[in-house]
């Protein structure tokens, strides 16, 4: 092989050299750099995910309170409406009017206070900052 073929070989070696070494020295370090990243994300997960546990066994506890404080009123609902149903049967047949004027107030107060019962809350404002 001619002389300046290997000179140009050695310089192209030397050039190569001098590109790689700071590369893979760089990519040490962003190797190192995602690594801690990765473990303060895992860190940060765990904690997230503890506190959404925590928030759903609340909103759980939350969830059977209101379903314990809403049962005696709903059965008392249930009581007066069936009671109207019955008085309204047997007014039917000929009893007092006033009853039966009575018995649909009562009707239409508790389809009222069901039906404002039944919309659902409106939605908050988003937080805007």
């Amino acid at each position: 092989m001619a002389l300046w073929v290997q000179i140009i070989l050695v310089f192209i070696l030397v050039i190569l050299c001098g590109f790689l070494v700071p590369l893979l020295v760089q990519l040490r370090r962003t190797a190192a750099s995602v690594e801690h990243l990765a473990e303060s994300a895992r860190e940060d997960i765990r904690k997230v995910a503890a506190d959404v546990h925590q928030i759903r066994n609340r909103a759980d506890g939350l969830a059977d309170l209101a379903a314990a404080s809403l049962e005696m009123p709903l059965t008392l609902s249930r009581m007066v409406s069936g009671t109207a149903r019955t008085l309204e049967a047997f007014l039917g047949q000929g009893g007092p009017s006033w009853l039966g004027a009575v018995v649909s107030g009562l009707k239409f107060a508790l389809n009222f206070i069901r039906r404002h019962k039944k919309v659902p809350p409106s939605k908050e404002e988003p937080d805007e900052r």
